[in-house]
């Protein structure tokens, strides 16, 4: 009798956690930014941003985002470094090559905490064509709640890639290779 008392409590549990739906974060792009910073020259840096971009987050709660998946995709025609004939360079086939690679995209593959408010974020990062393994580190900054009463978080992502990794080689030695990213993201649940 305890065994199938037991059986049954199992079933139950699995099909009331099967039941519950996961919550859908969406990136807030008003209240978001994407930014790079690349060192020119070995002696300065040129900081930019994508300002066109969309994110969602399946998963997590306001206080633990563990396992937690990440979607990502930012429209390369819009990078801006606040100056336009830079900008026309990065988008032309030297760099993103965007009339062929008009979108970059992020899918996570795990979403680990490691501390407190500290996560490690791991994906799939597609740049001009090109699909390589990255790791974000991810400090979320806090949660409250919207207007409405829906759960609202914010998250600083950092982390570094390779554009020669992406085929993103231009400018020859003048720009380093290696590129720094800051993501500061707010998003609600849908």
């Amino acid at each position: 009798m305890k065994r199938v008392f037991g059986i049954m409590l199992g079933a139950m549990m699995i099909v009331s956690l099967s039941s519950v739906k996961a919550q859908t974060w969406k990136v807030d792009p008003a209240h978001s930014s994407i930014l790079f910073s690349a060192k020119h020259n070995g002696i300065s840096f040129v900081h930019g941003r994508f300002d066109k971009f969309e994110g969602s987050v399946e998963g997590g709660s306001a206080s633990d985002f563990s396992g937690a998946k990440v979607s990502f995709s930012a429209d390369v025609q819009s990078i801006n470094t606040n100056v336009a004939p830079r900008d026309n360079h990065l988008r032309s086939a030297d760099f993103f090559d965007v009339e062929n690679h008009p979108k970059l995209t992020f899918e996570s593959t795990s979403f680990k905490k490691t501390g407190d408010n500290t996560y490690e974020v791991a994906g799939n990062l597609t740049m001009r064509g090109n699909t390589k393994p990255v790791t974000l580190t991810a400090t979320h900054i806090g949660s409250t709640k919207t207007r409405d009463g829906k759960d609202l978080v914010g998250f600083q992502l950092k982390g570094e890639v390779n554009r020669n990794d992406f085929g993103v080689s231009g400018a020859g030695g003048s720009v380093a290779p290696m590129i720094e990213i800051t993501c500061n993201i707010e998003m609600a649940v849908q």
